[in-house]
């Protein structure tokens, strides 16, 4: 065996003659991507030109994209099967096939805002997950994201001049002009905030809307200016949305108000909830409205070994309803033992609420309805709140009667789920 880059590589994998139909779909750069058959089932195969297939420094660049496939283990990534050699074509990246088009071309076919909106979604949910592994892609254009026919759902693919900074072979500047970073063009350092500025690229061509529109110039900036992970990026549209629901909100709370002003004696007047945009600190939690009279709540300090969350608020008169659990809402919290939720049924909680809180010992709930996992934006799952010793080690109080919702629902990983009187 050799070592390359810090990397052992390996003998090839298997000798496979068992493709059939074996056709080319495209060229690029060095390489031929070719669709075969074997046991029936389709299959891409990756493999380098003639001209240079037993050249040792590609043969090792194409080992590097397989080692990097490898590591990534995610649905919106291209599955790697394996490194085989192939008659006639030498040594083959074997891949799953997707049936499905580009980003590319999927943006000309008229999709809808809230479509477009999801595809988005789920483009940076995978970029988090690539970038946490250490990698950066540097290639990234619609090209290079398909997505699938049945579901909608987003593959990531083409890792041919990702890069990391444990590898040490042709480094060099590298990308798609129009999509490429300006450092990315001059440098060959591997830097997520590359990709982030073809993230902003991608996401303007793809129409998202004003709320997405005022983050993507962030990602056009300079270097040290722009978002530092695609967390940062994600959290910044999600914000700027709320805004915009905030002040469409507010134009409408005065629309109606003037309408209003000639019925007004004619109605008994309920009681005044305002949709106002409002960041405030009541005991040991801070709230932030973002309109519609309902706030997000978080810790103020990380001081206090209980938190109780009430289900309303009242701030200079006006009542707020606590709606959700926001991202980090309780993280590195050393103290903390307890959290008492909210008797809120349609309560959401986000991600990282609890990450770096290694002494919470138990969460009482006052709702007989199990709180939400993330929102209609932002698709959030247990193990995105949760580390994994979690499950066995906090113990979840129930109110009596609701232990089989809580057992049939997400927080049913839980192993200790108690009922209690309320």
């Amino acid at each position: 065996m050799t070592q390359v880059s810090g990397f052992i590589l390996s003998p090839v994998d298997a000798v496979s003659d068992r493709f059939t139909e074996i056709s080319e779909l495209s060229t690029s750069g060095f390489n031929v991507l070719l669709r075969a058959k074997r046991n029936g089932q389709w299959w891409i195969l990756k493999s380098l030109k003639p001209d240079v297939c037993y050249d040792s420094i590609f043969l090792q660049l194409q080992q590097k994209e397989y080692d990097i496939l490898a590591r990534l283990d995610h649905p919106g990534i291209v599955k790697v099967e394996g490194l085989e050699e192939v008659e006639g074509y030498g040594r083959c990246i074997v891949m799953e096939w997707i049936d499905g088009v580009t980003l590319e071309e999927w943006l000309t076919q008229g999709h809808s805002g809230f479509e477009r909106r999801q595809i988005a979604r789920q483009l940076l949910q995978v970029m988090e997950y690539v970038h946490n592994q250490q990698i950066v892609h540097r290639d990234l254009k619609p090209a290079n994201i398909m997505i699938a026919r049945n579901g909608g759902t987003i593959k990531l693919i083409d890792f041919g001049l990702s890069d990391a900074d444990s590898y040490t072979i042709l480094k060099s500047p590298a990308g798609t002009e129009g999509y490429v970073s300006p450092e990315q063009q001059e440098e060959s350092v591997p830097d997520v905030r590359n990709d982030i500025y073809s993230l902003g690229v991608i996401l303007k061509e793809m129409r998202l809307g004003w709320s997405c529109r005022w983050a993507v110039k962030r990602c056009f900036l300079p270097l040290e200016y722009r978002y530092p992970n695609v967390l940062a990026l994600r959290m910044h549209i999600q914000s700027l949305h709320r805004r915009l629901i905030a002040l469409n909100c507010l134009l409408a709370f005065l629309v109606l108000g003037t309408s209003g002003i000639v019925l007004y004696n004619k109605v008994v007047k309920p009681e005044i909830l305002y949709d106002v945009v409002a960041q405030f600190t009541v005991g040991n939690l801070e709230y932030k409205s973002w309109g519609g009279g309902l706030v997000t709540v978080s810790a103020a300090n990380d001081r206090d070994s209980v938190i109780e969350i009430p289900a309303t608020v009242k701030y200079q008169g006006v009542s707020y309803r606590v709606d959700e659990l926001e991202d980090s809402a309780f993280a590195v919290h050393p103290f903390l033992k307890r959290v008492v939720m909210p008797d809120n049924p349609k309560l959401h909680v986000m991600k990282h609420v609890f990450d770096g809180s290694p002494n919470l010992e138990s969460i009482y709930f006052r709702s007989k309805t199990p709180p939400r996992l993330g929102n209609a934006i932002w698709k959030v799952t247990m193990d995105d709140i949760f580390e994994a010793l979690s499950f066995r080690k906090i113990v979840l109080y129930v109110p009596k009667g609701s232990k089989d919702a809580y057992c049939r629902s997400p927080w049913g990983r839980f192993t200790y789920i108690v009922e209690f009187e309320k």
